[in-house]
């Protein structure tokens, strides 16, 4: 009897000493709350949005250097002077 008990408090013993190893082998739980994803998303509305103003700027120097020029814009205009 005495040998039964010692086998089965052993193996007690191994056992609680390794499933703590196998506890993380689950799969990962995603605890975010719903305010994180409203942050994030606001972070991401923020940097989408500065890319409004490159744009159009990008699109005003393309513009500007393969646009056709017209006469008005190449005359000069004499200044006028007292």
């Amino acid at each position: 009897m005495k040998k039964i008990k010692q086998v089965i408090l052993s193996l007690i013993l191994t056992l609680g000493a390794v499933a703590p190893a196998f506890a993380q082998a689950g799969a990962r739980e995603d605890n975010s709350m719903v305010l994180t994803y409203l942050f994030l998303g606001t972070c991401a509305l923020i940097i989408l949005l500065q890319f409004a103003p490159l744009m159009a700027m990008v699109f005003g120097i393309v513009k500007g250097i393969f646009g056709k020029k017209t006469q008005t814009e190449a005359k000069t205009v004499p200044v006028k002077t007292r």
